[in-house]
């Protein structure tokens, strides 16, 4: 019996991890409509979405089933992601969407500043360097 338990115990788990990957999801797509980013950079950060939800896949399925891959685990994490967009996506919208407008803000932010320390850096160094091109004082006493 408790060999059926061990696959119905994997089988919820995994579901939780299909919707685990659901809030992933809708997170990043109103992350990325929210911060209006160019379709470059979308690209690149498209790639980085896909790398970091198969690496949460690969490391749950490992926590979960030791990596066994059955046919069951692939309808349950697929099971997950329906629930998760059919009953649940509604009901967190507006935390996930709060979670997304905090982070642009906060990342913009962050640039804001960061490229303002830089600008003063610059000009800082800049003055330094002007301040120094003088000729050199004449200290020869005869």
């Amino acid at each position: 019996m408790s060999g059926l338990f061990a696959q119905f115990q994997a089988f919820i788990l995994t579901m939780m991890l299909g919707i685990l990957t659901g809030v992933i999801f809708q997170y990043y797509q109103l992350t990325i409509r929210r911060a209006r980013i160019g379709r470059y950079l979308l690209y690149i950060l498209d790639f980085i979405l896909w790398v970091m939800l198969i690496f949460v896949v690969f490391v749950g399925m490992l926590l979960i089933n030791q990596g066994e891959m059955r046919i069951y685990v692939l309808l349950a994490l697929l099971a997950g992601v329906v629930i998760y967009y059919r009953v649940l996506s509604q009901r967190l919208e507006k935390p996930i969407t709060f979670a997304a407008n905090s982070t642009v803000y906060i990342i913009s932010k962050t640039i804001k500043i960061t490229v303002k320390g830089l600008a003063y850096c610059r000009n800082f160094v800049k003055e330094k360097l002007k301040k120094d091109k003088g000729p050199p004082p004449d200290n020869e006493e005869d």
